[in-house]
């Protein structure tokens, strides 16, 4: 079994794509066709389904998935193994969030440098929708969102953390005096909140549905930091993560509005698609990022339990 047409398979089921795989490993796609049937007489049984133009994985491709994984990411490190972290070459392709993007994680990306100064990175800064779509083709090496829990079905969860979702106001809006409120009344204040496919925006308005009632924001937005201070400047209510708006609350520029039965909350990952093997390039890529942002996310929720005390 050759080491090549595994690899060769694991490109054609990330993308469902033969054309697309052949383009990315520089085959013609012929070769990649008879890799892939070269691997399914080999196995004794088809790795996927030609239905029309799509491409499928079989119940027995499905079960390859993650022995391939295995097998090159332990050929990948094999080859690197007398190679020093200074020495390795590439290029690494790193998802994040707008509001995850607006922490500072210059530190991290600085320390990785430091670490493979050989390697190139390319850093995208979208909506956690886009961001799984473009792992799922194979156009991210990595990402980190914000949303609900992924299930392991499909991804690799390289770590996570519970973050709190807060609804906020200026200290000046009227409810800001309120111990708490209803959502009846959140529904009737003036809201910015952020594009309706963000999952924190979606499961506030879920909410508000599940008790009949509905919201119109003035606003839509993709950047948290943006909401952050017009609602510092005005009127207005926002739902954020706590992450964004913790230092404003600290300053009095911004103050938490408590919502009678109501906690949200969301999780930071660090995701990889599953057939995705974990170079040394793209685990140090993880390490620097999961230390950047565990401390920073760290530093505020703490901070924050401290201000609340």
């Amino acid at each position: 079994m050759e080491i090549r047409n595994l690899n060769t398979f694991l490109r054609v089921a990330s993308l469902q794509n033969f054309t697309k795989a052949s383009e990315e490993l520089g085959y013609s796609q012929s070769n990649v066709s008879a890799q892939i049937k070269q691997l399914e007489h080999e196995i004794g049984f088809p790795l996927f389904d030609r239905i029309g133009r799509g491409v499928f994985l079989t119940s027995y491709g499905e079960a390859l998935l993650p022995y391939a994984r295995q097998i090159i990411a332990t050929v990948l490190q094999i080859e690197n193994f007398m190679r020093s972290d200074e020495v390795l070459e590439g290029t690494i392709r790193i998802g994040l969030t707008d509001s995850l993007s607006e922490l500072s994680i210059d530190n991290a990306l600085l320390r990785y440098h430091r670490r493979f100064p050989k390697v190139h990175l390319e850093l995208t800064i979208d909506s956690t929708v886009a961001l799984l779509e473009l792992l799922q083709h194979g156009l991210l090496d990595a990402a980190c969102l914000i949303g609900d829990a992924l299930s392991a079905s499909g991804w690799i969860i390289w770590d996570m953390v519970e973050i709190p979702i807060v609804l906020v106001a200026n200290p000046s809006h009227p409810l800001s005096q309120r111990e708490t409120i209803s959502l009846k009344m959140l529904s009737e204040q003036e809201l910015i909140l952020m594009e309706a496919s963000a999952p924190y925006s979606r499961q506030f308005e879920q909410t508000l549905a599940s008790h009949h009632l509905e919201c119109q924001p003035f606003l839509r937005l993709q950047s948290a930091d943006t909401a952050r201070r017009l609602v510092e400047q005005g009127l207005f209510l926002s739902v954020l993560p706590l992450y964004t708006v913790q230092s404003s609350i600290q300053a009095g520029r911004l103050c938490r509005i408590a919502v009678q039965d109501w906690t949200w909350s969301q999780y930071v990952q660090l995701v990889l698609h599953q057939s995705k093997a974990i170079t040394p390039q793209i685990q140090g890529i993880l390490e620097e990022l999961r230390l950047s942002l565990g401390d920073i996310l760290a530093e505020k929720l703490s901070s924050n339990e401290e201000h609340r005390r």
